[in-house]
């Protein structure tokens, strides 16, 4: 479990930094120009480091969001809902399009995918590395899309996700693979 003893900004500092900013409030209230302008500085120095030190808070925490609460912070959910992740695709399959460089894809629909994340690459031990092209395509029925641009002669893999907003994405398909007319 992790502590927060040594906290990046302290706590000490936090305070001083606050009291700085409550005096320069009290000031601006009925001062100058140049008082505002002062006071809205600190307050921005304020809010940089309270941002720094709730990062660190969760740098300490490593996702136990029961401790990270118990520094009086708030958390914001930055992975989506709680749902389950989309199934991966199934079905996929290539044939040659209408023209040179130019695959046709289809594979079985996903009813809560918003779209689909589609990779053609060339090595099927490493298709990050050797990636050739991503498409990002509409939710599709049972038809057949278009995958243009590709080296023609080369064998190709394909891959393709789901994606469904708040639900994430899903595994990456079984690839396929075709030569590219």
């Amino acid at each position: 479990m992790g502590t927060f003893s040594n906290l990046q900004p302290g706590t000490a500092e936090l305070d001083a930094k606050n009291q700085q900013w409550r005096a320069a409030l009290a000031k601006a209230n009925d001062g100058s120009k140049a008082d505002t302008a002062y006071k809205n500085q600190v307050r921005a120095e304020l809010e940089a480091m309270l941002t720094l030190q709730a990062q660190n808070c969760a740098e300490i925490a490593n996702g136990d969001l029961v401790l990270y609460l118990r520094t009086g912070y708030e958390a914001k959910n930055t992975q989506g809902s709680p749902t389950p992740m989309l199934g991966a695709v199934t079905g996929l399959e290539l044939f040659y399009g209408d023209s040179d460089g130019e695959l046709k894809a289809m594979w079985n629909p996903i009813e809560d995918a918003q779209n689909f994340t589609v990779h053609a690459y060339s090595d099927i031990s490493n298709p990050e590395g050797t990636l050739i092209k991503e498409y990002l395509i509409k939710k599709i029925g049972k038809q057949k899309i278009i995958l243009s641009g590709l080296p023609s002669g080369q064998k190709i893999f394909v891959r393709v996700r789901a994606n469904g907003g708040s639900t994430g994405h899903s595994p990456w398909s079984d690839p396929a693979e075709k030569r590219v007319p």
